[in-house]
């Protein structure tokens, strides 16, 4: 088996956050990446395993999903293999401003890592009344199994569910407002998801070994050599 080590939750979302600067991905992306990282695994939507995909898919060169198909009832994107560590935000924000009922993006490489910024989304004000609702959101687990996390309309988790049916594919993530009735098995309430978070706050997560040390390395891209033009540029601001 492999080799497990226990780091804080803010430690990992500091690597993540500057292994995707090395990958030259500008700010917003690299805290983007961060918190969505520490917080799926803070819920156990994560492993090691699913967050090597995700950094493995990272690609800087692509800057956002792309529309295929927009209507008042469904909004359509292609991720082009891009890693829902970043850029995910984009077709989740216009989904949400327009208050489209069900939003569909393709491609999107482990697309758990979805959860936190969608929760993050409806923390915030909402200028649509209409939205004010709950949110089904289908992925596929790391297991390989489907799975759909239910969140209300200020950004609090109902339940994490296995659905009868599946409904996306692989690499897909489906958002369905206004979907309360889970066609599923609950396997966990919002209530446990949340007191394993804070557990976890406590007692940190674990990832692999090899994992760490790996994000370790990418994040040394990020790091500046030393110069005497960057030691006259040091200091506040």
């Amino acid at each position: 088996m492999p080799e497990l080590m226990q780091i804080s939750a803010n430690e990992l979302k500091f690597l993540v956050k500057r292994s995707a600067e090395g990958l030259g991905f500008p700010p917003g992306d690299q805290l983007s990446a961060g918190l969505k990282a520490a917080v799926a695994f803070q819920l156990g939507l994560a492993n090691s395993h699913l967050l090597v995909k995700g950094l493995d898919a990272l690609n800087s060169a692509i800057r956002a999903p792309l529309l295929l198909a927009s209507s008042d009832e469904e909004l359509t994107f292609d991720a082009q293999g891009q890693s829902a560590l970043v850029q995910v935000e984009l077709a989740l924000g216009l989904a949400l401003a327009k208050a489209v009922p069900r939003l569909h993006i393709k491609h999107l490489v482990a697309a758990a890592f979805a959860v936190p910024c969608l929760m993050n989304w409806l923390a915030q004000p909402l200028n649509q009344a209409s939205a004010q609702q709950c949110y089904a959101l289908y992925f596929t687990h790391h297991s390989g199994a489907q799975r759909c996390v239910l969140i209300a309309a200020d950004g609090q988790l109902l339940g994490l569910y296995q659905p009868l049916q599946t409904i996306v594919e692989m690499d897909e993530l489906l958002l369905c407002m206004g979907q309360a009735d889970i066609d599923g098995v609950l396997i966990t309430d919002g209530a446990d998801l949340l007191g394993w978070r804070e557990r976890c706050l406590d007692q940190g997560v674990f990832l692999e070994a090899t994992l760490i040390n790996r994000l370790k390395h990418m994040m040394q891209a990020s790091l500046v050599p030393e110069t005497e033009a960057s030691r006259a540029g040091a200091g506040p601001g």
